[in-house]
């Protein structure tokens, strides 16, 4: 029995070797132009720094973690990751920020600047918001209990931001299988990207507008999805009376904690949106959901895979770097 165990115990450590191993390849071959200690020397207690003030803000309040993580990606999705979701508008320049699809369904720019405001306070001049953004995604993850994954840095601050781009750049409630894949490609990332990259709905809250139509006139026929599985269709019912379609309800069915349990919502009818739903249309979701349900750690793992390639999404020129998150302040890199 004690050599049965002594196997076991060695085998598991294997399999544990081989993914960090496999998990640093990936980051090495995708990144290029970015390092992993690019702040050793100017700003050793950056990444320190960020994740005790990511501890402070979700001990605070859970739900933040989600917003935090969703910052990252709609930085990326519009100009690559640049931090231009940050800056607030001017008089020349409505920024991404006001965009119908951002406005009210994004949030943690406080969190941000406090968080660059203390970096400046130790290190002037050195960590870019884009940066932030990636790391705190990475954190905010990990403090929910998903896995940590090598972020690689270095990443420059855009200079400009346009509400304009953001429409057909970000993808949407109501997309298909195939928009979501078309949406995904723009920023190098393929349909399993797309579907493991979905799993980030594991945590936040959605506004209960978002999946009115499936709960109430699906199709314009007064009725409820069909699809929906009826219990739940009750249960949302409860969280988003008819009268009260301005309130939230969470993503899935464990929210406040990182895991696999959104793709097994989808398995057995209880997904939320309609572009949630849309991943089983294809034979790759289905199989990755049934993957995912299987051996959550996989889910885990990769889901950190996707991460590094999502983030090493370059932005377009002009670059620069900011000394407040919120608005630029040119200086050459």
């Amino acid at each position: 029995m004690a050599d049965s165990d002594s196997s076991r115990w060695l085998l598991n450590l294997h399999g544990r070797c081989l993914v960090t191993c496999a998990l640093l390849l990936l980051a090495a071959v995708s990144s290029e132009q970015l390092s992993e200690n690019i702040y050793d020397a100017k700003c050793p207690q950056a990444m320190s720094t960020i994740k005790q003030k990511v501890d402070k803000f979700v001990n605070a309040d859970r739900s933040v973690a989600a917003s935090l993580m969703r910052l990252h990606f709609h930085d990326c999705f519009v100009r690559g990751c640049d931090g231009s979701v940050l800056l607030n508008s001017t008089e020349s320049m409505l920024t991404e920020k006001e965009a119908l699809l951002n406005k009210g369904s994004i949030r943690g720019f406080e969190q941000i600047d406090e968080i660059k405001y203390e970096l400046e306070h130790a290190c002037p001049g050195v960590v870019s918001c884009a940066d932030i953004l990636a790391v705190v995604a990475r954190d905010a993850t990990v403090k929910l209990g998903g896995w940590s994954w090598p972020v690689f840095l270095g990443r420059f601050d855009g200079v400009v931001s346009f509400a304009d781009e953001v429409n057909g750049s970000l993808p949407t409630r109501l997309d298909s299988y195939a928009k979501l894949v078309a949406t995904f490609a723009k920023v190098g990332l393929d349909a399993k990207d797309m579907v493991i990259l979905s799993g980030g709905h594991s945590i936040g809250k959605v506004h209960c507008g978002a999946f009115f139509e499936r709960l109430y006139n699906f199709q314009g026929l007064n009725i409820t999805d069909p699809s929906i599985d009826p219990s739940f269709a009750a249960f949302l019912k409860k969280q988003c009376p008819q009268t009260n379609p301005l309130g939230f309800t969470a993503l899935d069915t464990t929210n406040g904690t990182f895991d696999s349990a959104y793709y097994h919502d989808l398995l057995t009818n209880r997904g939320i949106l309609q572009s949630d739903v849309a991943l089983l249309s294809d034979p790759l979701g289905v199989e990755y959901a049934i993957k995912a349900v299987s051996d959550p750690q996989s889910f885990l793992f990769e889901f950190g895979q996707a991460m590094i390639k999502m983030g090493n999404a370059p932005g377009p020129a002009p670059y620069g770097w900011r000394k407040h998150c919120a608005f630029v302040e040119h200086k050459p890199r």
